[in-house]
């Protein structure tokens, strides 16, 4: 599978702590044998995507049939999102 990150989302990673980036990277390969582990967001405005977490940040993705799309990166102290 591909991983896509979505306009402006790789800025944001680029600029993120190396732990952070360590520990997604691991997630990311993950995803890659197992795109559907992670749960659905069920409300907010994110709603539909699944999530993880890293070090208080959030991660959300899409799936499609040959690829995986990071499609935001949000601190995890924004619930609403």
């Amino acid at each position: 599978m591909k991983v896509l990150f979505g306009s402006g989302v790789d800025e944001v990673f680029d600029n993120l702590p190396a732990p952070v980036k360590a520990n997604v990277a691991r997630k990311i390969n993950l995803l890659t044998s197992f795109p559907l582990m992670y749960p659905v967001r069920r409300r907010g405005i994110m709603r539909g995507y699944r999530y993880f977490g890293s070090f208080g940040y959030l991660f959300f993705y899409s799936v499609a049939s040959s690829e995986i799309r990071i499609s935001a990166i949000i601190p995890g102290r924004m619930s609403k999102a």
